[in-house]
């Protein structure tokens, strides 16, 4: 029986990379060097460039790694770090996820310094800024094509799926920044609730009572 043969190409590209992400997450995108780089992984400026010609091949592998880690982090169940697997849809799917996404976000480390990281590049970096669009439109056609049967059946003047879409994701994300600067920023709980009675109500209910009232101002 033969030994497998160990690609050694691919594990000192993974050690380049994991390098190159704790520098960024530990000191900043603007002390990213290929010195530093060395030091930290251990090798010689020639092993370096034997596999990364330049200092942007290996941003632009890091920002590819940034994108892995976001659709883990999409698929992940916050417990095992493995595939979020739900048999519902629509209204019972999206409970599923904003419960797990608020009350056991998974644990990722240095996902939001090179998220972040990468947000702050999308200005002047065209590649960033398309990679990171289609990453966002992905998720909301995924989440569109979820809900857009509840959002049939709402009576009356109704958003589109991709709009009621990119509200939830607004939600998340700017949930998840408030979360990254302060980690006790609101109650977990209290949280979900809310997101589940105001995107409830829109999803699902024809009157929502306020006050003994109907939210048409009818009793």
């Amino acid at each position: 029986m033969k030994t497998p043969r160990i690609d050694v190409g691919s594990i000192r590209r993974e050690q380049i990379v994991q390098a190159a992400i704790a520098i960024i997450a530990e000191q900043g995108l603007q002390n990213l060097s290929l010195s530093e780089i060395e030091t930290k992984a251990g090798m010689s400026r020639g092993q370096l460039t034997y596999y990364f010609r330049a200092k942007e091949d290996i941003l632009l592998a890091v920002f590819d790694r940034l994108i892995e880690m976001m659709h883990k982090r999409a698929r992940a169940n916050g417990v095992d770090g493995e595939g979020c697997d739900f048999a519902g849809k629509g209204w019972e799917r999206l409970t599923h996820f904003l419960t797990m996404f608020l009350l056991n976000p998974p644990a990722m480390q240095e996902f939001h310094s090179l998220q972040y990281t990468f947000l702050s590049q999308i200005g002047h970096r065209d590649d960033f800024r398309e990679k990171l669009a289609n990453l966002y439109g992905e998720w909301r056609d995924h989440l569109a094509g979820d809900v857009a049967s509840d959002l049939e059946r709402r009576p009356g003047k109704k958003a589109s799926p991709r709009t009621f879409a990119t509200l939830v994701q607004a939600i998340l994300h700017g949930l998840a920044i408030q979360r990254a600067a302060d980690p006790d920023v609101y109650d977990r709980q209290e949280m979900l609730d809310l997101c589940l009675d105001l995107l409830g109500a829109y999803l699902r209910r024809t009157h929502v009572p306020v006050n003994g009232r109907s939210a048409n101002g009818r009793a």
